[in-house]
C-alpha cells in the first residue's frame, strides 16, 4: 500500500471516530517518511498522530509525540510554511485538550498566519476560528472582545468561519461583566439533541454558576474546585458518596417528602380552605399530631405566598399553580452527574446514564420549560429562602428569565419532552 493511500485510510479512521486505530496508522506513516529522511513529510503526519493520540484520551503521549515533532520541526527549510502551519494547527487542538489554552491560541495563531502565508486561506480561516473560541476559553468573553474584533477583520467576509467568529464577538459583547447568573453555552459541545435536552434541565444552576449548560464534563470548572464544593456543600468526598448523593436526588429523596405530601392535597380547583382541609382529614387518616397539622397547614400556606410572586413576576402564569417540587431534585441530579464526572467520582456512561434519567424524570412530571422552572425554584425557596424573597429568590428569578427570555437559552430552542 503506498503511503497516500495509509493517509487515506487513517483519515478515514479519524472521520469515524476511530482514534486508536488513526493514531496507530499516522505511526506507522510518520515512522516510514522518518526512514525515508522526508522529514517534512514526517513532521506534518507526527502532528496528525498527536492529535489521534489526543482524541483517544492519551493526552500525556500525545504531548510528548507533539514535543518530537516541534523538535523535528525546527530544522525545516525556511519555504515550508505550510508544513509547519499544518504542525501549529494540530499543535492548537493537543494543547487545548490538555487544557493549556493561552499556548493553544498562540499556536492557532500561527497555523493561521502560516496558511495564509501559503495561500491556503480555507484553513486559514478555521485556524483563525480555533484561535476566537480558545481566546474566549482562556480570557473569558467580555477580555476576549479585543482579540475577537481582530480575528473577525482577519477572515474572509464571506465565509462560514466569518459568521461563527461574528457569533463568538456578539455573544462576548453582550455578555455581563460578571461570571455568574449568565448562560453560557460551550461552541464545541452539541446543544441539541437527546443528550442537550436533558442537560438543559440543570440549566437553572449552570446559569446561576456561569457553567456552560451543555458540557457534560464540566471541564469549564477546575476538578479541585468541584470536589471542594462537593466536600463542603454535599458531604461528597468519593465515589460511595456520590452514587448516594446522584440516587437521593433522581429518587426525588433529597428534599422535604413534607412539601410534595401537601401539594399532593390540593385537588384541581380547591381554594386555600379547601386545601387546608384536605390537608387536615389527610393527617388525621395519618394519625399526625396537631403540631404536625398546624405545621403542614402553615406550609400551605407559604407555598400560596411564593405562587402568588411567582404570577407577579413571571414565574408563573395568572391561575396556575405548582404541583410537584421534584424538579428542584432532577435539576440538582443533572449537576451532580457532572461534578462527579469531572471529580472523576464516576464515568462518562455513568454521568450520562445519570443526566439522561434526570431529563426522563422532570418530562414525566412537568408539561413544559416554564412548569418545571417553577416546581424548581418553589423546591429551592422553601429549602433555602425561608419566606424572605431575598437573595436566593433574586437569583432564581434571574435564571429562570435567562432561561425563558435570551434567544441563546436551550429552553427557547429545544422543545420540551
Amino acid at each position: 500500500m503506498t503511503i497516500q493511500a495509509e493517509l487515506d485510510r487513517a483519515r478515514k479512521y479519524e472521520r469515524q471516530g476511530r482514534a486508536e486505530l488513526a493514531a496507530t496508522a499516522y505511526s506507522r506513516i510518520a515512522g516510514a517518511l522518518e526512514a525515508r529522511a522526508d522529514w517534512a513529510a514526517a513532521t506534518a503526519v507526527r502532528a496528525r498522530h498527536a492529535r489521534a493520540l489526543l482524541d483517544a484520551g492519551r493526552t500525556e503521549e500525545a504531548l510528548r509525540v507533539l514535543a518530537g515533532a516541534d523538535r523535528a520541526a525546527a530544522g525545516l527549510a525556511p519555504h515550508e510554511t505550510g508544513v509547519r502551519a499544518v504542525l501549529d494547527g494540530q499543535a492548537a487542538h493537543v494543547l487545548a485538550g490538555a487544557g493549556r489554552a493561552g499556548e493553544a491560541r498562540a499556536r492557532a495563531l500561527a497555523a493561521m498566519g502560516g496558511f495564509r502565508a501559503a495561500g491556503d486561506h480555507g484553513r486559514a480561516d478555521r485556524a483563525a476560528l480555533l484561535a476566537a473560541r480558545l481566546a474566549v476559553k482562556e480570557l473569558g468573553h467580555r477580555a476576549a472582545v479585543p482579540a475577537l474584533r481582530e480575528l473577525l477583520a482577519s477572515v474572509g467576509p464571506d465565509g462560514d468561519a466569518h459568521r461563527r467568529v461574528a457569533a463568538l464577538l456578539a455573544e462576548a459583547e453582550r455578555r455581563p461583566d460578571r461570571d455568574h447568573d449568565v448562560l453560557v453555552t460551550d461552541p464545541d459541545t452539541a446543544a441539541w439533541g437527546r443528550l442537550a435536552a436533558a442537560l438543559a434541565v440543570g440549566a437553572h444552576l449552570a446559569v446561576s454558576n456561569g457553567a456552560a449548560w451543555n458540557l457534560l464534563d464540566g471541564r469549564d470548572e477546575d476538578p479541585g474546585e468541584v470536589r471542594e464544593r462537593l466536600a463542603a456543600s454535599w458531604d461528597v468526598t468519593g465515589e460511595a458518596g456520590w452514587r448516594e448523593q446522584i440516587d437521593l436526588l433522581l429518587g426525588a429523596g433529597n428534599s422535604d417528602p413534607a412539601v410534595q405530601a401537601v401539594l399532593d392535597r390540593r385537588a384541581g380547583g380547591a381554594d386555600e380552605y379547601a386545601w387546608q382541609e384536605a390537608i387536615a382529614v389527610w393527617c388525621g387518616e395519618k394519625g399526625l399530631s396537631a403540631e404536625t397539622t398546624t405545621a403542614l397547614i402553615g406550609l400551605s400556606t407559604r407555598i400560596l405566598r411564593y405562587e402568588a410572586r411567582f404570577r407577579k413576576d413571571g414565574l408563573l402564569a395568572p391561575g396556575e399553580r405548582v404541583s410537584s417540587v421534584f424538579g428542584y431534585d432532577f435539576g440538582r441530579a443533572v449537576n451532580m452527574a457532572r461534578w462527579g464526572l469531572n471529580a472523576g467520582y464516576c464515568d462518562t456512561e455513568t454521568a450520562t446514564e445519570c443526566v439522561l434519567r434526570a431529563g426522563r424524570l422532570a418530562h414525566r412530571f412537568y408539561g413544559s420549560w416554564a412548569e418545571f422552572s417553577a416546581g424548581y425554584t418553589l423546591g429551592r425557596m422553601l429549602r433555602f429562602d425561608d419566606g424572605e424573597f431575598g437573595e436566593w429568590y433574586d437569583r432564581s428569578l434571574i435564571a429562570h428569565r435567562v432561561l425563558t427570555d435570551d434567544p441563546g437559552s436551550p429552553w427557547r430552542m429545544l422543545a420540551w419532552g
